[in-house]
């Protein structure tokens, strides 16, 4: 008996389990959503630009 009542540290109280579906955005949803923010922003800072059309005025012929 003692050995069960010592897997527990004082004050702890276990709570209630996760739903599948809490479970699945925990772990899948969330992490593939910062995922993709992520990549989509490095994508928009190092995607090519367009190359702006030389004016007569910035450039000599």
């Amino acid at each position: 008996m003692r050995f069960l009542a010592s897997r527990f540290e004082d004050g702890y109280v276990p709570g209630p389990g996760l739903s599948v579906a809490q479970t699945v955005f925990t772990y899948l949803v969330i992490p593939v959503g910062l995922f993709t923010v992520i990549a989509l922003l490095s994508w928009l800072a190092s995607a090519p630009r367009r190359e702006k059309p030389q004016s007569s005025i910035s450039s000599i012929n």
